[in-house]
């Protein structure tokens, strides 16, 4: 392992890929953003959300790069396997692959909704375009799709945060008269979680899952690199997603009534703000959920089959893809992002806990086998 200098750029992309990958569907639809930070009615719970996902996320992003770099596991299967034994990473494993795919569910009817609330676009077509371009890029490997991707997430979370700064001057002042109509009964508001702290820790939980294998990979490959530049690539990442969360969910806690009502929260406020522009950001949406979508299928599909140029790995992403279509078509939108997220976020909760825990026991033991100082990062 090696001390190379990494170049601002080079940081730039992974951090990209890291943003594509996890603003999807739910980010950037603002569905998620409603149901795990509005919902409560709370300024000091959305901030209180952020900050439990911050730290579950970053600690559990250095956990997975850990064993990428100090023994090169790059697979999702492998790292729960060094943290947790063969029967613990097993489940841990049945975890991840379960999120990604019932993910990859909401993602595809994601992006139909975004297209029939803002064109008018027919749902199952809409949708059909989303397993098409997911599935084709997927079945080009990894590395081709992080130089896709890696390009796209900066501009999307930057973009997103442009929407949600300029909305503030209309929304915010009125986050006192949201609050008071969630906390009254006046609004019902679908809540990811039965409390505060259960949905920070599903939240949190949801974010670690959905990208186990992307950073371990990412954690093995820059082992040329001075551990400083993945760890701060990781908390760049850790910090981004949940701070965007708490600026777009103030506003729609200030636009409240109508947020409840519109599968894609995003949008209204987009086309409040800039009018018929609106429309530009739907497709800025729609990017979002594709640079989600397609890291999920690899995830799912390389799981099973590692030779990413394989026929056989190229026509399962095919299958997966018309397999979800159908699914996706008989249950809305909102209903999937809650439920999956919501329990699947629990379970990568008990994920952090285990993974966390052992990271540290394991660094220690490390070093205290007075292993090179270049693989024992701190």
């Amino acid at each position: 392992m090696g001390n190379k200098k990494m170049s601002i750029g080079k940081q730039s992309v992974l951090v990209g890929a890291l943003f594509a990958y996890l603003i999807g569907a739910g980010f950037a639809t603002g569905q998620e953003t409603v149901q795990f930070f509005a919902s409560w009615g709370s300024v000091w719970a959305s901030i209180l959300i952020g900050i439990i996902t911050f730290f579950m996320m970053y600690f559990s992003y250095s956990a997975y790069a850990y064993a990428g770099r100090t023994r090169g596991i790059d697979d999702v299967a492998g790292i729960f396997r060094f943290y947790a034994g063969p029967v613990g990473g097993k489940f841990f494993e049945i975890f991840a692959w379960t999120f990604n795919g019932c993910a990859y569910v909401f993602m595809v009817s994601g992006f139909g909704n975004v297209m029939h609330q803002q064109w008018g676009v027919p749902v199952a077509v809409g949708s059909a375009i989303a397993v098409i371009i997911s599935a084709g890029t997927a079945a080009a490997g990894l590395n081709k799709m992080i130089e896709i991707i890696g390009k796209i997430g900066p501009a999307l979370i930057c973009f997103t945060l442009l929407i949600g700064v300029s909305s503030s001057f209309q929304y915010y002042p009125l986050v006192a008269e949201g609050n008071a109509a969630i906390n009254s009964g006046e609004v019902q508001v679908t809540r990811a979680g039965a409390n505060v702290v259960l949905s920070g820790l599903s939240y949190g939980g949801v974010c670690l899952l959905l990208v186990s294998a992307l950073v371990g990979r990412m954690g093995s490959d820059l082992r040329d690199y001075d551990f400083k530049y993945t760890k701060i690539i990781l908390c760049v990442t850790a910090f981004a997603i949940p701070f965007v969360n708490i600026v777009m969910g103030l506003n729609h806690i200030g636009n409240i009534k109508a947020a409840t009502l519109a599968p894609i929260p995003n949008l209204l406020l987009a086309n409040n703000l800039f009018g018929a522009i609106g429309g530009i950001y739907a497709v800025i949406v729609l990017v979002a959920i594709y640079s989600t979508m397609c890291p999920i299928i690899w995830t799912c599909v390389s799981m099973f089959i590692r030779d990413e140029r394989s026929l056989k790995y190229q026509l399962s992403c095919v299958v997966a893809g018309i397999g979800v279509y159908f699914v996706a078509l008989f249950i809305s939108f909102q209903t999937l992002l809650n439920y999956i997220m919501t329990y699947c976020g629990y379970t990568g909760a008990v994920v952090c806990g285990v993974v966390v825990v052992r990271y540290y026991v394991i660094k220690a033991k490390d070093k205290g086998k007075s292993a090179p100082v270049s693989e024992l990062i701190s």
